[in-house]
This record gives C-alpha cells, structure tokens and sequence, in this order.
C-alpha cells in the first residue's frame, strides 16, 4: 500500500534517529577513507582493497536503512530528478552483464579494474542511501569536510613520496619515477582525486574568509599550495585539463556575478558602468590582490617543484596533436570499431581489455610496447559504448544532464553564500571528474565521491522544491513479522559482507602463491597458495590462469619424465578453465598452446603439437596484432620442420615487431645451419642483422656459415664485428680460429 504525504512531516522514534545517524556517519567515514585505504598483503593492493570496505561499509549502510524500515514499518521514498535515468543504468549494467561473452567477468570487472556491474550498482546504491536517509544542508558541509581532509592526508602522503619518505618499501618496478600515487596507486588516479578535491578546498577557503576566520582561511591556503603541488607531481595531463577546466567554470561563476552586480547597481543608482565597476574594483581591492598572489605562487610552483610536470604538460600543449596521437588515438580508434561491430549492447561491463586487441592497430604495439593490452578505451564515453552499447552511452548521457538540471534549478535558487559555495564546488567537481575521463577512467575513490556528491545535490534542491514522500507499507506487519524485518537485512548483510571479504582473502593467497613462486621459485608452495584462492573465487580467471603457470614452471623444474606430463595435464586443466570463463582474452589460448607444445615435444606425440598449433592461430586471431603468438608459432614450426607454414607468418611479424622478427630469423638460420643449408642460412642471418643489428649470434654465425661458403671477404667482416659487439663471448675462439684459416 502506497500512501502520499508532505516530507518530514513524521515524528521519529529513537531506533530511527539511531539509524539515520549511523548512515550519514558511514557515509561520511566512506567518502575520507576510500581514498586513502589500501591494504600491501594483497596481490591488487589498491583497488580490490578500497572496493572491499566500500562495499562493507555500503551493506552496513543498507542494514541500517532496513533496519529503520522495519522499526517504521513503511519505505520512506523520496522521488528524485535522477531515478529514471538512474534506474535504467543499473538496469543496462544487468542486462550488459547477462549479454556479455563472459558474465562472471562482467559482474565482478576485469582483474585490476574491478569495474564490473558490481561495482556500478554498488555507486547506484550509494546515490540512493544518501538522497533517502540524509535530511539536512549542515550534513552536505561535514561530509564535505570529511573529503577535505581525506585531501589533506593524500597530499601529504604525496609530498613525503616527493622527499623519500614513504613507509611503504613499494616494488620500484610498480613505481613511475618521479611521479606521486599516495594511496591512489597511480598518480593519474591521484591526479583525478585531487581535482575533485580543489573546489571544494576553494568553496571552503571563500566561506572562512567572507566569516573573518582567518587562521582557518591561512590554514586552507596553505592546503591548497599542498593539493597543487601534489597535482604538479602527478605529472598527468588529463586530470590538470580537468582542473583547469574546473578552475575556469568556477572563475566565470564569480566574473559573471560581478558583472551583473555592477550592471544592476549601475542601473540602481543611475551612474555610469565604468564609474561603479572602479568603485568596486577599490571594495574589493584586497580579494583581486588575493587572486594575483593565488595566480603568483602557483606560477612560482610550476617553475620550481613543478618543473618537470610543467615541461611535459607544455610540450604537450605545443604538440597537442602529436601528443594526443601517441596517448590516446592509438586507444579510441580501435574503439569504435568495437562500438561498429557491437552497437547496441556492446561486448559485456568491463570487457574492453579482452576484446581490445583484436581490433587494436601496429602503432599500438608500437607505442605501448608489444604484448599489450589497454586497460580500457581511456575515454569513458567510448568505453561504456564499446563495453556497454549506444543505448547505455545515451542513458548515462540523460544521467548527466539531469544531475546538471537539478544542480542548476537548486543552485539559483540558494541565497546562503555558505551553500552555494559548497554546491558550485561539488558541481566543479563533477566538471572535473567528467573532463579528466575523456582521457582516463574511473576508478572507486573518484566514482564514490561522483555518486555521493550527486545525492548530497538533491538534499539542496529538495529544499527548494519539496517532493512528496511516498510511504510504502511493509505487508503482513506486526510484532512477530517485525523481528523478521530486523532479522532478514542483518543475517543478509552479514553475507555480503562475508562475500566481499572471501574474494580479498583470496587475492591475499593468489599473492603468496605468486610471490613463493616467482621470487623465491618455491612451485609446490605456490600451487597450494594459488589453489586455496581457487577455492575461494573459482570465477576469477586471473587465479585459474595463474595456477596453471604454476603448475607449468613446476614441471619444466622436474627432471622426472612422468612427474613433468602429470603437472603439465594440469596445467592444461587450468588453462582450459581460463579460457572457458574468459573466451575472447587471447593469452590464455597462448597459454594452452604453449604448455601442448611442451606436452607435444615430451611425448612425442603429433596430436598434441595439432592442438598447440590450433590454440596459436586463436590467440592470432584474438589478437592480431601480437608478435608473441606469431612468434611462438614459428618456433613450433621450426622445431618440427615445416619451414614453409612460417613464411606467411614471417611477414606479419616483420610489421608487428622488428626485434621478435629479427630473433625469429636468427632461430630460421641456425635450422638452416643444422642441416647444412648455408646458403638459405646465410640469407635468414643477414635478414635477422637487418632487422636488428645488435644480435652479435647473428654476426658470429653469418660468417661462419660465408666461410663454409668460402666467402672469405664476407666471412672475415661478420666476425670482425662479432668480435668487436662481443669481446667477452664464449663463441670469441672459434671465431677467431676461422678467421685464422681463412688467411
């Protein structure tokens, strides 16, 4: 039963007043902790970890909201500008993730992103614990203080990375030199956080300072000294557009006011423009002395601390086209080839990195180095089209433009300096968020923060335009029926939140069983790591493939035969599970073709080899544009002789990767060279030198096999420059024995 009444109309009994201060208090905690939380026993340290207590804390949150259900007995729901296009995106990301060609991974979101539909519902969600359960502005100014001082304590971890003070002893090869991450893991996400963050510094900074609270005032100058420097030392350039952008749309905000201030008064007092606009040039003499320090000692900043960011950031405003070619256009085009192929729902909720590089060009590869794959389209437009499909991409687009309209219908409306303020920050935040993803992606620090800050908005327009409550009454309620409320949202909650801590704990095996196994190359030790993760997330493909490699690099250590084909049918076990979750990701084909050639050459048995073969030409085909698979395939071919099935495969990889190319043919020449092919070896060694003159093997075998042609001249020359590339190999005497008979 639906009954209508005028909001907050309704008296609260103690449990419920409980309730709503415990939600907005988890809310508050989950926007200042996100984005500083981060846990090292996990093999996904940031991420997975800041995901996990969010979706902790969002089911705590959702208890309590059930919990001040049943004590009510009815749903309190307030319609929101935003339920319709909000709804129809959580319904897209369901129905993405039940047409995509791996729905486990959709849900859950690819390894590292953990962008799936999961997630996404799980920032739905969060809209609607803030726009039902928060009743006032005075909350919207602590959570933003609360996402201010989660700023605070990013910057300074920055600026301590910046001075080698870390507590952390982070893997350099996980570290961009030079560049700071804090607890964000990458400093372009860093980046994004800090331009969410700036405005509302700025609306904060306005507000002590209008209310004479000048050390306060000090104290956030100084913090925003802190968050630009920080910025600066992220090197990014997507989220400094972002800011700038931000800076601008707050800038016009005030320049625009004041010129309609002058105008009106001007009108007012029947004087001329330009004699009012001096007058109060002198009245606020000292807040336009306060914008050229601001606008001084960050260009001092940027030339000093800021040096390097500063230099990438102009070299890739002069080469903006350039620029733009290498970081992203390599990404965007094959992007819309993807959209093409799959317009409408697109390949599944964060499958991009899969399908990716069947469509991926060379000058990817070329750029981004070989056996690569983009994350996602860098753009997040492209991405949910690709990913989601047009009509997603037109629904998160409605999304947008109703926050914009409830923002701007709210924010005319509000008079209070305080609440304007913070409500132009967060829309400035959104700005930013929004240009900086043209180039990047979301990640959870910044989407919670968007989602929360599209709820805290409709607390501000409700204000203005009241909505009515519709109370849906709970069936069947009474005392008995009461306790089964309480009691189904808590046993409920209890096992989600077991859930979201089973998948971390599993990531906590998965990395103990990479760290024994590729550290400390303890095998055995690192399957039975690897296999209680399985246990734990047996959907997760990253854990299935990666307990198939090691079991692989435990046979290829055995030197017993039968124990070697035992452990390599295993590896063929978990490698089969990989590509069954995760059909269209053409490394885990490469896996399984590579580990049946192993088997093949063990056993001596054709069928095998047949199969590596048929897997190499899926992984091709998934990916052609990786050398690796082309490479790898001409190896088995040569291995068994069939030369002749190479030669098409030669030619692609000459335009994938010169130096796989060049390797490819040195293993050509050395077949050739077996079997006294010395003219056909001689043509192979010279094609591996043209490819990539640094290999000296080929220069050492080049003129060897110019002297068995009796090529002296040509034989002399090659080892002359073997001998000068490699002074130290243990080849040098032999070279230097044939140059001595060829005297």
């Amino acid at each position: 039963m639906v009954k209508e009444k005028i909001i907050n109309t309704q008296t609260k009994d103690g449990l419920v007043v409980f309730c709503d201060n415990a939600i907005f208090y988890t809310l508050t905690f989950t926007i200042f902790i996100i984005p500083l939380f981060f846990n090292i026993y996990s093999y996904d340290q940031f991420e997975l970890p800041k995901l996990t207590l969010l979706r902790t804390s969002t089911v705590i949150m959702l208890i309590l909201w059930a919990i001040k259900i049943a004590s009510q007995g009815y749903i309190n729901y307030k319609p929101t500008p935003l339920d319709l296009p909000m709804l129809l995106w959580a319904l897209m990301n369901i129905i993405t993730t039940f047409t995509s060609f791996a729905p486990h991974l959709s849900f859950r979101g690819e390894y590292e992103n953990f962008a799936g539909s999961l997630s996404n519902l799980n920032y739905v969600v969060l809209y609607y614990i803030a726009t039902q359960n928060l009743n006032n502005k005075k909350q919207i100014i602590i959570i933003n203080y609360a996402f201010l001082f989660s700023g605070l304590l990013s910057g300074l971890y920055a600026i301590a990375q910046f001075f080698g003070y870390d507590f952390i002893k982070w893997n350099e090869e996980s570290m961009i030199k030079g560049r700071y991450f804090a607890s964000m893991g990458n400093p372009n996400f860093l980046g994004a956080l800090i331009i969410m963050i700036i405005p509302v510094n700025i609306a904060f900074f306005l507000i002590q300072l209008k209310n004479k609270n000048y050390f306060y005032s000090i104290f956030l100058f100084l913090l925003f000294v802190l968050l630009y420097v920080a910025l600066f030392g992220t090197q990014s350039r997507g989220p400094f557009l972002g800011f700038v952008i931000s800076m601008m749309f707050m800038l016009s905000y005030f320049l625009i006011k004041l010129y309609n201030d002058i105008k009106q008064e001007a009108n007012k007092q029947n004087i001329s423009f330009l004699f009012l606009f001096k007058t109060l040039i002198i009245k606020y003499k000292y807040w336009i002395v306060l914008v050229f320090i601001i606008l001084l000692i960050s260009i001092i900043l940027s030339l000093t601390t800021g040096k390097n960011a500063t230099l990438r950031l102009w070299n890739s405003i002069v080469n903006f086209k350039q620029s733009v070619s290498v970081s992203r256009l390599h990404i965007w085009g094959p992007s819309i080839k993807i959209i093409k192929d799959y317009p409408l729902l697109g390949t599944g909720v964060d499958t991009f990195k899969s399908v990716f590089p069947k469509y991926s060009g060379v000058e990817f590869a070329h750029i981004d180095g070989a056996n690569v794959a983009s994350r996602t389209a860098h753009n997040e437009l492209l991405n949910i089209a690709a990913t989601m499909g047009i009509i997603s991409l037109g629904i998160y687009f409605l999304l947008l433009y109703s926050y914009t309209k409830m923002w701007y219908r709210s924010f005319i409306k509000t008079t209070d300096y305080n609440f304007k303020m913070i409500a132009l920050a967060m829309f400035a935040a959104f700005i930013a968020y929004f240009i900086q993803n043209i180039f990047s992606f979301g990640v959870a620090a910044i989407n919670t923060t968007l989602y929360i800050f599209f709820g805290l908005q409709f607390i501000f327009y409700k204000e203005y335009y009241p909505v009515k409550i519709k109370n849906i009454f709970l069936p069947f309620y009474n005392e008995l029926m009461k306790i089964v409320y309480f009691f189904i949202p808590v046993i409920c909650g209890i096992f989600l939140i077991y859930q979201a801590f089973i998948i971390y704990k599993a990531d906590t095996y998965y990395n103990r069983g990479r760290i024994l196994g590729s550290v400390y190359n303890k095998w055995d030790l690192a399957i039975a790591e690897h296999l209680k993760s399985i246990k734990l997330a047996p959907t997760e493909v990253k854990y299935q493939v990666y307990t198939g490699l090691a079991f692989e690099r435990m046979a290829m250590s055995s030197n017993d035969k039968n124990k070697q084909v035992e452990l390599i049918k295993q590896a063929i076990n978990y490698y089969t599970k990989g590509v069954q979750l995760n059909p269209y990701n053409a490394y885990y084909w490469g896996n399984l073709a590579r580990v049946y050639a192993v088997l093949g050459d063990i056993e001596s048995n054709q069928q095998y080899l047949a199969e590596s073969e048929k897997y190499y030409l899926k992984a091709i085909e998934r990916a052609p544009v990786t050398g690796l698979f082309y490479n790898n395939l001409i190896d088995l071919y040569l291995r068994h002789g069939l030369i002749e099935q190479t030669k098409p495969l030669f030619e692609k990889l000459e335009i994938i990767d010169k130096n796989m190319a060049a390797n490819a043919y040195f293993m050509l020449g050395n077949l050739y060279f077996t079997h006294k092919d010395f003219s056909n070896a001689e043509i192979a060694y010279k094609k591996s030198i043209e490819l990539n003159n640094s290999i000296f093997q080929a220069f050492h075998n080049l003129g060897v096999v110019c002297a068995a042609q009796k090529k002296k001249a040509e034989a002399k020359i090659y080892l002359e420059k073997f001998l000068e590339m490699a002074p130290e190999s243990d080849m040098v005497p032999n070279a230097k024995k044939i140059l001595k008979d060829i005297k």
